[in-house]
């Protein structure tokens, strides 16, 4: 293998690609020359790329066909999981984000914090690959040192919408951009919900309580704040049409998802939500929340965002906690404020000392020089596996054309838009202007939305 090589997959660019160009010129910094961009531009090519150490995001059984195929063709992967910090429950998060065939095709894990950590080191197919309690790189950009990466856009979003509060929806699988992908829908079409261990079909019960309950706040909210803008972001993966109708008579409201969410924490006046992961993300900024939970359930609610919100659970408490906010007379208790930095502690590593694109490039530094490589595979079964590699691109690229396909292009476009060299150049230089590092770190294009980037 080629030590020396990372790969960096991106999914949903507006979440993810600002985190991952500040891991790729972390790691380009220590020797690597890092691969990264778009997710399915970079699986299209997979066969021609270098052999690598592939920094992955899942664990889910979707997963396994294509750690395989990795392995195959020689790439060892180290993976963290974008969905390891928000769950209801350790049984829910590891039934429906963890397969145990997938868990084992990882060299090293990469973990949010020690809670993660836990959750790995407690499943019952956990085989002792090595954990890293390194943080995750989206937090790093929320670290006081990389604030001011938001500034701009920010002061820009306040003079463009004015004082607004944001409402964060999360309701991609009820909801999703394309209706044949909704899974959640899909379950409940099949029958009504079961007992307590029919997992699958009891979330999406609960999900769908919620939804109707979003959809009956959000014309609510607005009509309650006519001074205010109320910006609707969905989830990246949502059907937004669905909220603009909604909201067509109501000229306050506006539906947007563009950019990254940070600019839009900092600027808004409050974050309205349920269980949503950008709600953490608000609480490390300082920013205030308010959890909206006209329905609850022990065994689905995503705890975490929820416990670090002001919370409400009805519509008439969620507009007294909404005026007092915009008042400026809504206070947090100390003592509880005190056991949400305790808890936060437990989810969130790297929030002071090195960053967690720092550990994360230590860990995968400790994976190159482990003892006992995996033994680089035959030259027949790479070659059969470069070819299968090679016929899965030529497969995605016919779905692209396939109407309603999580493969198609407008779809795809949806959760990539694109990034330019130019831009990718600016954005890296612009965190070595606030660390005063990088200087040495240069970026060229490979492929349309793929970019390596290295030491000069």
């Amino acid at each position: 293998m080629n030590a020396d090589v990372l790969i960096i997959p991106c999914e949903t660019q507006a979440r993810e690609f600002d985190a991952k160009l500040l891991l790729a010129a972390f790691a380009a910094e220590r020797g690597f020359s890092v691969i990264v961009g778009s997710k399915k531009e970079i699986n299209k090519r997979i066969g021609s790329l270098p052999r690598s150490i592939f920094v992955s995001k899942s664990l889910t059984k979707r997963n396994l066909l294509n750690y395989e195929l990795l392995d195959r063709l020689g790439h060892q992967v180290v993976c963290g999981d974008e969905e390891a910090l928000v769950y209801a429950s350790p049984d829910s998060y590891l039934h429906h984000k963890v397969a145990a065939a997938t868990l084992r095709k990882a060299r090293a894990l990469l973990a949010w914090g020690p809670q993660n950590e836990q959750l790995w080191r407690n499943f019952s197919a956990y085989d002792g690959a090595p954990i890293h309690v390194t943080g995750n790189a989206r937090m790093d950009l929320l670290r006081p040192e990389l604030r001011p990466l938001f500034e701009s856009e920010s002061r820009r979003l306040r003079e463009r919408f004015g004082p607004f509060v944001l409402i964060n929806t999360n309701f991609s699988r009820l909801n999703h951009y394309f209706p044949g992908q909704s899974r959640q829908r899909r379950a409940l079409e099949s029958g009504p919900a079961g007992g307590a261990g029919d997992l699958g079909r009891g979330l999406a019960a609960h999900k769908a309580r919620l939804y109707e309950h979003f959809l009956e706040m959000v014309p609510a909210v607005a009509r309650a704040c006519p001074d205010h803008t109320i910006v609707v972001r969905p989830h990246p993966s949502e059907k937004q049409d669905t909220w603009r109708e909604l909201t067509s008579d109501l000229p306050n409201v506006q539906v947007i998802h563009e950019g990254n969410v940070v600019p839009w924490l900092i600027a808004s006046e409050v974050v309205i939500h349920n269980g949503c992961q950008t709600s953490v993300e608000a609480y490390l900024l300082g920013a205030a929340t308010i959890a909206y939970q006209p329905v609850t359930s022990e065994d689905f609610d995503l705890q975490l965002p929820n416990l670090l919100s002001h919370r409400a659970f009805d519509l008439a408490s969620l507009r007294d906690t909404l005026r007092a906010q915009l008042d400026g007379t809504l206070r947090k208790d100390p003592s509880e404020a005190a056991k949400q930095e305790e808890l936060i502690d437990q989810y969130v590593a790297a929030r002071s000392g090195p960053f967690a694109c720092e550990r994360i490039v230590g860990a995968i530094e400790a994976v190159c020089e482990a003892p006992n490589p995996i033994p680089l595979r035959p030259l027949p079964e790479r070659m059969l596996a470069r070819s299968v590699a090679q016929g899965r691109g030529l497969l995605q690229r016919v779905e692209a054309y396939w109407p309603g396909h999580h493969n198609n292009r407008v779809f795809l476009r949806h959760m990539f838009p694109g990034a330019s060299l130019s831009e990718v150049r600016e954005r890296i230089a612009t965190y070595g202007e606030l660390l005063g590092r990088f200087s040495a770190v240069q970026v060229r294009e490979r492929h349309t939305n793929v970019f390596e980037v290295a030491a000069a």
